[in-house]
This record gives structure tokens, C-alpha cells and sequence, in this order.
């Protein structure tokens, strides 16, 4: 991988662990949210298809029942049905969706008004309306509300008038009524598994939804809080990070403040592209140094910061030293010719007693003394009440 694409993808790691957030959301950048949206999508074309054989399994069952009891005319109704649907499961590979959903509906909404009217509504087939009206969010999931509230009412509408109106009934088709009984359980079981199939599908539906829209907006405030120039962290993490050593009041850590030496004449002898160049290879250079709780941060220009949690003060300036000596190695190439950066790095520890804002203070000035010593160096400092040196002389020093 890349190594500033890795830097960055660690700066996300950290902010994850900084906020304590193990399960945050994946971020997805905008084109990774349309694929997923499209995926979705076809998810939900996927259950659309099982729903469409899912009635013609249902209707195959009519038709069996029809001919057991000698009543060729629903047979032939049930042929038709399985007919169309067939050419629906066909047209759904052909055409949008919408169109082999709403004939779906339809046949599926007819065919329990027409058994109802023939049998009676001992049989419970107008409960197959109730699965019939939860279907529809499925097979209609991204189309217009007010095509499903117009399908909500048909179905409601059927269901009302078929408790109203009178209907016929199975002694005159010659039904025996034991099979009725048992048509009317497997109706009623028919009622509940596709009203839980349909829920659950659309429950799995609006959570990958919402795991999109939390993503776009984990991407949005990584985005937010990391430097697009080296996939570090902005002031914004450091400021919360400070925050909340204030209010835990915890002593065990150090912050260090980086600095590269002499950037004004890297930028005026090789260009600012050089400049971006060496400000993203000490980018790389801290990332790799430092764990992944510490807040690797740039602060602005060539300046980065670093807040180090939880560690010991014999550890802070070997760690600072072996990144000064690794950026003083390193060789940049700039215009055909290499180049060499060195690196001025203050740093100071955590005291009881003492705020964040003071050791950031305190880290700042020692960065001021290592530039004022010759700078390449590390300079450790505990005083928390620096002398504040003159800003055109610490310009200078810088």
C-alpha cells in the first residue's frame, strides 16, 4: 500500500481508538457509497425475485387445491396466475423493476379477493392481503411513496369490502369442509411468513442504509479532522485530546512539537512541490514511529505535534532522537538532485499538578531552545512557565 495512503488510514485508526469508538462506522467515501448503494440495490432485486417465486409456489398450491376438488374454473384462474407471474420473474431480468412488481401486486391482490368471493371467509384467504401489503415495501422499495400508499389502499380497500360484502359459499362448490379447515391453517401460516419474511428484509434493508449514511458521515468528519497533504491528523484531534487529559487529570504522557530546519530555502531553491515532498516524508517518518494511540499530528505549515498517552519519561527522548535520525537520513529527491532535511523537535512530560496547555507550552519553548542551539536536535525541557522568548527572534531561530 501506499505509504501516505497507509499514514492516512492510520490517522483514521487512531481517531477510532481516540474516541473510544471500536465499532464507529466503516467510512465510505462518496463513489464507495454508491457502490454499496447499487449492492443494496440489487439485494433487495434479489428478495423482489424470491417474493415473485415465492407466489407462484403459493399459487401452484391453489391450483392443487383447485383440481383435488374438481373446480376446473379456479384451476384455470390459477394457470393464468402462475402464467403471469412466470413472465414477471422473466421481465424482472428484462425491464426495471417497478413494472414486474406492480403485476405481481396485482395478481396477488386478485387471486385472494377472487377465493374469498368463490369460498368464503372461513377459508382466511383475505388474510393473504395483510402479507400481500407488507410485499409490496419490498417489491416497491425505491419507488414513490405515493405509488405504495396508492397499492396500501387498494389492498386495505379490498380487504374492507371483502368483510362487508356477502361471499359465497364452499358447500355449494361441493368443498369438503375438512380441506377447508386445512386450506384456511396453511393460509393463516402463509399470512405470518411472508408478513416476517417481508420485515425482516426490510429491516436488513434500512439497517445496510443506515451503516451508508453512518459511513458518508464517518468519512465526512475523518475528512474533517485529517490533513489532505499527509494523511495525518489536523489541530482538531490534538485540541480534544488535550481536553481530555485535562479532565482526566492523567500525568503519564508527553507532547513534542517538530519542526523542519531551514523550509523556507527547501521551498525557494527547489519549488513547493519539493516543499510538499519533504513535509509528506517526515509525515511518513512519524507515522511509522509512534504507536497507535499516540496523536501524530501536522500543525500547521512544516510544524507537526504529538501527543504521546501513557508512557514513561526514560522513553520520550529515545523515540524523538530516532526520529530525528531517521528524517536526517532520509534523501529527498527534488529537480534530479538530493536534498537532506534535519528536524529541531522540543518536547516535554506530563507533571501532576500541571495542565496540557502548560506541557504544550513548555514543548513549544524547548522546540525554541533546540532552534536556538543549533537546531537538528532534541531538547526535553520541565519548566512549565517558559519565558516567552520574542516572536521576531523565535521566527528568526525557526
Amino acid at each position: 500500500m501506499h505509504r501516505r495512503a497507509f499514514s492516512e488510514l492510520r490517522s483514521w485508526t487512531i481517531l477510532d481508538r481516540r474516541r473510544g469508538r471500536r465499532d464507529a462506522p466503516v467510512a465510505l467515501s462518496p463513489a464507495q457509497a454508491r457502490a454499496a448503494a447499487r449492492l443494496e440495490r440489487e439485494r433487495t432485486v434479489q428478495f423482489a425475485r424470491g417474493y415473485i417465486v415465492y407466489s407462484i409456489l403459493m399459487v401452484i398450491g391453489v391450483l392443487a387445491m383447485s383440481l383435488r376438488n374438481d373446480l376446473p374454473q379456479f384451476g384455470a384462474i390459477a394457470g393464468v396466475a402462475i402464467v403471469v407471474l412466470a413472465l414477471a420473474f422473466v421481465l424482472s431480468y428484462l425491464a426495471p423493476l417497478l413494472l414486474a412488481g406492480i403485476i405481481v401486486l396485482l395478481v396477488n391482490v386478485s387471486l385472494p379477493i377472487l377465493l374469498t368471493l368463490a369460498f368464503s371467509k372461513e377459508a382466511s384467504f383475505d388474510l393473504l392481503l395483510l402479507g400481500v401489503g407488507l410485499a409490496l415495501f419490498v417489491l416497491l422499495f425505491d419507488e414513490s411513496l405515493y405509488l405504495k400508499i396508492g397499492f396500501m389502499f387498494l389492498i386495505c380497500g379490498a380487504f374492507v369490502v371483502l368483510q362487508i360484502v356477502p361471499v359465497g359459499h364452499p358447500e355449494a362448490l361441493g368443498v369438503d369442509m375438512a380441506r377447508l379447515e386445512i386450506a384456511s391453517f396453511a393460509c393463516n401460516m402463509l399470512t405470518v411468513a411472508t408478513g416476517m419474511i417481508a420485515v425482516l428484509v426490510l429491516q436488513l434493508r434500512f439497517a445496510a442504509t443506515r451503516r451508508i449514511l453512518e459511513g458518508v458521515a464517518r468519512f465526512g468528519e475523518l475528512q474533517a479532522a485529517t490533513d489532505p497533504l499527509t494523511g495525518l491528523v489536523n489541530r482538531r484531534p490534538v485540541y480534544d485530546q488535550l481536553e481530555r487529559l485535562a479532565r482526566e487529570g492523567r500525568a503519564s504522557y508527553a507532547i513534542a512539537v517538530l519542526d523542519l530546519d531551514n523550509f523556507k530555502d527547501v521551498n525557494d531553491s527547489f519549488g513547493h512541490e519539493c516543499g510538499d515532498a519533504a513535509i509528506s516524508l517526515v509525515a511518513d517518518v512519524l507515522a511509522d514511529s509512534f504507536r497507535e494511540e499516540d496523536i501524530v499530528s501536522r500543525w500547521g505549515g512544516d510544524e507537526f505535534v504529538v501527543v504521546i498517552p501513557r508512557v514513561l519519561t526514560v522513553e520520550v527522548p529515545q523515540v524523538l532522537e530516532r526520529v530525528r535520525r531517521q528524517v536526517a537520513a532520509a534523501e529527498l529527491a527534488c529537480k534530479g538532485r538530493g536534498t537532506s532535511l534535519t528536524v529541531s523537535i522540543g518536547a516535554a512530560h506530563g507533571r501532576p499538578g500541571r495542565t496540557p496547555d502548560d506541557c504544550f507550552a513548555a514543548a513549544d519553548h524547548a522546540l525554541y531552545r533546540a532552534k536556538q542551539e543549533g537546531r537538528d536536535r532534541v531538547v526535553l525541557v520541565d519548566d512549565y512557565a517558559p519565558v516567552e522568548p520574542d516572536s521576531k527572534h523565535a521566527d528568526d531561530a525557526r
